[in-house]
């Protein structure tokens, strides 16, 4: 469908542009070019995508990829508002080209791109000078006239110069912030300090000893694995034993950007309220088959009782990783609640694990799953009493004392 107004790309107002088809297929093209020589790639051709312009969707509405599959490979379908901010509209077209170099090959499941590294590569090709990706028409004399607004060229320019100055008056995400963000993380300002974060953990990717061709091995063996962190770990094993050296690593990397530091222990007060953030896990949730996904966020309890093993097997594996981390700014008071909770977490999935897995045998009956998984929800809930009743009140100022009058 096309917008109301024709001509390229056009202002709309400060935040967003309009787009129209013919252009909309320019900025395609350009963004993957960028992406395929930020990595190294030469211009390899892609499967093809469908772009459709929907003028009734706000410029506020997720753009989803939907990916179909093919017995000669794939297609990819975004569906996008036709006022949308240019920053979200090259987003989405980063994350088409990621998938297309992800899935060259016919995969049983759904390849799914880390946010941060999405997020990463869009702020880090937008940061390029002289790199036109949007393609703006303004119009003049009642005319469309095309024309490209490119960055001034700088001699050293420094990609890297919006990052220093975000992050140096704001705390930068952990790592393990970044790798499994909440809803929390995504919006405000703090969406913007996750942008940042993210453009920086790529920008340091990339810069390592063949920074791109590791990144284009972590993207192609992404369909291979549960998840990208034992893509991550398989490519950089060499700088990596595991995420608490990333994580080190990370701490390091802000360090010497801003000066932060990443290993500065939390008082009692933050530490509780991270722990209980660290707690929660991100969802979707429909209030009906037809509606749009609703952002939420659920218990550890909830994920174990409602959601697939394959899933919880995952996410709880991240979780225990980031319990290990969060060991490293824990005041003593709460280590043993971060081993509790780690302890707890690492005997269901090993338990569930075994259930999954067994093989029946004559005179050996399958063990049961909902002992299983009370059993660790009724864990769960009691340490959770437990920290709750730890956290200590909010410190509040008193009162001054009312001065004497004077005679």
């Amino acid at each position: 469908m096309s917008p109301k107004r024709r001509g390229g790309i056009l202002d709309a107002n400060a935040n967003t542009i309009l787009i129209a088809p013919d252009y909309a297929v320019v900025t395609a093209e350009r963004v993957r070019n960028a992406l395929l020589g930020r990595l190294g790639l030469p211009l390899l051709p892609g499967s093809r995508v469908k772009l459709r312009l929907e003028p009734t969707m706000s410029y506020k509405a997720t753009v989803l990829v939907v990916t179909e599959r093919h017995l000669n490979g794939y297609t990819y379908e975004l569906t996008l508002p036709s006022e949308i901010e240019a920053d979200k509209l090259v987003r989405a077209l980063v994350q088409v080209t990621l998938l297309d170099l992800a899935n060259r090959k016919p995969q049983l499941r759904d390849t799914e791109i880390p946010f941060w590294l999405t997020v990463g590569i869009t702020q880090a090709l937008l940061a390029q000078p002289n790199l036109v990706l949007v393609v703006e028409s303004p119009q003049q004399g009642g005319r469309s006239m095309a024309t490209e607004f490119a960055q001034k060229d700088i001699r050293r320019y420094d990609t890297l110069a919006g990052v220093r100055t975000r992050l140096r008056g704001r705390r930068a995400f952990d790592f393990s912030e970044i790798a499994m963000p909440s809803p929390a993380h995504l919006r405000g300002e703090n969406w913007r300090d996750f942008q940042a974060c993210s453009h920086l953990l790529v920008d340091r990717l990339l810069a390592v000893p063949v920074g791109g061709v590791r990144l284009q091995n972590m993207i192609r063996q992404l369909p291979d694995n549960l998840n990208w962190q034992t893509s991550f770990l398989k490519v950089y094993g060499d700088f990596f034993a595991d995420m608490l050296v990333v994580e080190k690593w990370w701490a390091v990397t802000i360090v010497q950007l801003t000066g932060q530091n990443q290993y500065q222990n939390w008082t009692l007060l933050e530490a509780v309220e991270k722990f209980e953030n660290l707690l929660k896990l991100p969802a979707e949730v429909r209030l009906n088959a037809a509606d749009s996904p609703l952002e939420a966020e659920v218990t550890l309890q909830q994920a174990i009782r409602g959601w697939d093993f394959a899933v919880q097997k995952q996410t709880l594996q991240q979780k225990i990783n980031q319990l290990l981390i969060a060991r490293l700014k824990m005041p003593q008071q709460l280590l043993p609640f971060v081993n509790e909770y780690s302890r707890i977490l690492q005997n269901y999935v090993a338990t569930r694990q075994r259930i999954e897995s067994f093989k029946p045998r004559r005179g050996r009956g399958r063990p049961r799953l909902a002992p299983v998984v009370e059993e660790a929800v009724r864990q769960l809930d009691s340490v959770d009493r437990r920290l709750v009743l730890f956290k200590p009140e909010p410190k509040t100022s008193q009162p001054a004392p009312a001065a004497s009058p004077r005679n």
